[in-house]
């Protein structure tokens, strides 16, 4: 293996040649030296562990490197595989579709990226946006046809905007449900169990344990497509076992009573699946939150307020991990840790009876 200098009217180039596993000489070009050499490292660095790299990899547009990227993921949600693919579709494809991998360069990454946050993009879509592309340069690089760093690690985008959470309280709960109408009695499942939606969608009649008051939560179903499509709860820790407040258990009995045990615990007037669009249009939903005096309530925000509830009657951070799905308690501390400022209180009075002889 070597590197040779070559003039050329347009300056110096530096050739790297070597030899692949079937004797073939192969060679390829830089415009600086250090290039060269980081190439060739990286070339000797791939013989020694058995692999073999493609100079000719690099011509490969990405949208190539996306289908064999996409077909390599079977274990996504439909609901996942749906997202990546509309960000594909619909903004880095017609940015960087047809371009040769090896010309996706930092500088151009970060261009995309800063035009897209001035178009108005959250600073969160982005971010999603972006780790298509990355993904699928991550994939050239593991399958030998980039060598080198990805050039979208090093990616730098706008800050993420911080939303506080809203609680509602227990009276304000029982207003919406009323609001809502007669499928209010949903508002009332979600506050009191911190069900997702689509948990909640894929309760069967058979996960519904009226004896103990349990909840098996076994599955979650989500639109994809405008299409109820059945997929796995969203980490293996949301495969859980949800405990049914006493106030819930009338709503359960008269949604259960009579119907077949492989049938949603949770259904439609009409007896099928809650479609949680469908759902919002029944119960008014953005009228019914502006009428309690919560114009901005999201349905999620029945999950927090779970949280806020179970808090004030005592859960602790590991018990709220476990009844809420977190994959971890550090999920958890995450996302809820403005439920436990009081605790901070607690530190400085404990703090303040410890006397350290400064009164004395």
């Amino acid at each position: 293996m070597a590197i040779t200098r070559r003039p050329t009217k347009h300056g110096a180039r530096w050739d790297v040649v070597w030899r692949a596993p079937d004797r073939t000489q192969r060679s390829k070009t830089f415009m600086t030296e250090r290039e060269a050499k980081v190439f060739e490292a990286a070339v000797i660095s791939n013989q020694a562990r058995g692999e073999q790299f493609d100079p000719r990899g690099g011509r490969v547009q990405l949208s190539e490197i996306y289908i064999l990227w996409f077909a390599s993921r079977p274990d996504w949600s439909p609901k996942v595989r749906r997202g990546y693919s509309d960000n594909w579709r619909l903004r880095v494809e017609p940015t960087f579709g047809s371009w040769p991998i090896a010309k996706i360069d930092h500088a151009s990454i970060q261009r995309w990226v800063n035009s897209m946050s001035a178009s108005g993009l959250s600073p969160r879509t982005v971010r999603w946006t972006h780790s298509v592309l990355k993904m699928c340069l991550d994939y050239a690089t593991e399958n030998g046809l980039l060598i080198g760093k990805n050039p979208a690690t090093r990616t730098r985008f706008p800050p993420m905007h911080h939303r506080d959470h809203i609680y509602l309280t227990a009276a304000e709960v029982a207003e919406l449900a009323r609001t809502c109408g007669a499928q209010g009695d949903v508002v009332r499942v979600l506050a009191y169990t911190g069900l997702r939606f689509g948990e909640l969608t894929g309760l069967n009649v058979e996960d519904v344990d009226l004896q103990t008051r349990r909840l098996r939560v076994r599955r979650s179903i989500t639109q994809v497509g405008g299409r109820l499509t059945e997929g796995n709860p969203k980490s293996q820790a949301g495969r859980r076992v949800i405990p049914i407040p006493q106030r819930l258990l009338p709503i359960f009995e008269e949604r259960t009573a009579g119907r077949p045990r492989g049938g949603p615990a949770i259904a439609s007037p009409k007896g099928h699946r809650l479609s949680l669009e469908n759902w919002k249009r029944a119960v008014a939903w953005r009228k019914s939150a502006s009428t309690i005096g919560r114009p901005t309530l999201r349905v999620h925000d029945l999950r927090h307020t779970y949280a806020s509830l179970a808090r004030m009657a005592g859960a602790d951070l590991r018990l709220l991990q476990k009844v809420m799905g977190h994959a971890s308690i550090t999920v958890t501390a995450h996302v809820y840790a403005d439920l436990y400022d009081e605790e901070l209180d607690t530190v400085a009075s404990a703090l303040d009876a410890i006397s350290g002889g400064e009164n004395e």
